[in-house]
């Protein structure tokens, strides 16, 4: 009875590795969505929230809201093209010199999330991107 139950149970944790395992760190493809724990940390602030990036037909629309709602950042990569483009971006950061690097950096972010990286680092400016995917199960 022992053996079989202990069996059961490294059953049941293989089964539920290769699940988490197959959920996918980018949406590859046309309407997948996935969720990050987002965080922008700069040298004297930082922003945290959630992104949701969505494919659209091949471009990734991305949105990061706080724990609020409040939407900090709009914005569309496409991949073929490599480039952001931002819709939306919180009154604070809507500055020409701000959006410039946040497009550039999104774009290398959005380049670490497609080879399964959940960090990039700009090392000039000082400013740390971190995106972890928030886990989901199917609930009946």
């Amino acid at each position: 009875m022992r053996g079989l139950l202990t069996t059961f149970l490294i059953f049941i944790s293989v089964f539920r590795a290769t699940t988490l395992r197959a959920q996918h760190t980018f949406p590859i493809s046309d309407g997948e969505k996935v969720k990050y724990n987002a965080m922008i940390q700069m040298p004297n602030a930082y922003i945290s929230g959630v992104c949701v990036l969505l494919n659209d037909c091949g471009v990734i629309k991305g949105c990061m809201f706080n724990e609020f709602g409040i939407t900090m950042l709009d914005f569309s990569f496409s991949p073929d093209k490599q480039k952001v483009k931002l819709h939306h971006v919180i009154k604070m950061m809507d500055k020409w010199y701000i959006k410039r690097v946040l497009r550039k950096d999104l774009v290398l972010l959005m380049s670490s999330l497609q080879k399964g990286e959940s960090e990039y680092f700009n090392e000039r400016r000082k400013i740390t991107y971190q995106f972890i995917p928030i886990p989901y199960e199917i609930v009946e």
